[in-house]
């Protein structure tokens, strides 16, 4: 959870992602904790992105694309939005974020790299 704070930056939370986060805090950690980010997340700490039907659209289309991947709704939404928004994304699912590219062909802008996240974990 450090790794994440200390990204701090405005983030740009797509509805699917808030509903996966909740789910994943929930069960990994607890539902206090998952209470604390959806309160934050309420009251405008990062913003909320709605997907819009052109949004969703696309995030079907990406998931079609990189259908060997079996990406998932989740994050297709997230590459969708980052398209959008012009966004870095905050990801520790590095194969499914380095195997795929935005629209224009460049690879998605983490926010987190491996090299980061490895260190973060060996402390």
């Amino acid at each position: 959870m450090a790794l994440i704070a200390g990204a701090a930056r405005d983030l740009v939370v797509p509805d699917p992602v808030a509903v996966e986060v909740d789910y994943l805090v929930r069960t990994r950690y607890s539902a206090e904790a998952a209470r604390a980010f959806l309160e934050e997340l309420a009251a405008g700490t990062h913003r909320r992105h709605s997907l819009t039907s052109a949004a969703f659209a696309r995030a079907v289309e990406i998931d079609r694309r990189y259908a060997a991947l079996d990406l998932g709704l989740v994050d297709a939404c997230v590459m969708a939005v980052a398209e959008a928004e012009s966004a870095a994304i905050l990801t520790f699912d590095f194969a499914h974020f380095r195997a795929t590219v935005d629209e224009a062909g460049r690879p998605w802008r983490l926010v987190v790299d491996e090299d980061r996240y490895a260190a973060a974990l060996a402390h």
